[in-house]
């Protein structure tokens, strides 16, 4: 459980970083990821305007697509992506909606922490 809210804790500094970073890149990306709280790490996907052959993949640091999946047309398009089963690592959405690719890292980082105890 300690490391589960570390976890998400890391990721809501790291995910804010980018996502405000991803933002000052490209202000007119129709592209938005925000952390969903939660006791697991999720992430959902919030698309506006979905073209015509629009999909989202997930990366790993290596370039592994680890996810990948069409985006039906339609005016809002919102997904949750369950990232529990991701081990700790640097990872990507590419979003392609139509003529625009949008790339947006994040980063899976546990934190563990040491406690001393005194023993009777």
């Amino acid at each position: 459980m300690k490391k589960t809210i570390l976890a998400i804790a890391v990721l809501v500094g790291v995910s804010t970083a980018s996502f405000s970073y991803a933002n000052e890149k490209n202000n007119n990306s129709s592209a938005a990821i925000e952390l969903v709280s939660g006791d697991n790490v999720t992430f959902r996907l919030k698309l506006d305007s979905v073209k015509e052959k629009s999909s989202v993949i997930i990366k790993d640091d290596f370039g592994t697509v680890l996810y990948s999946s069409a985006i039906p047309k339609s005016e809002n398009y919102s997904k949750v992506f369950d990232l529990s089963n991701l081990l700790d690592g640097n990872y990507t959405f590419i979003v392609n909606n139509g003529s625009e690719i949008t790339e947006k890292p994040f980063v899976i980082a546990t934190e563990t922490k040491r406690l001393v105890t005194a023993v009777k």
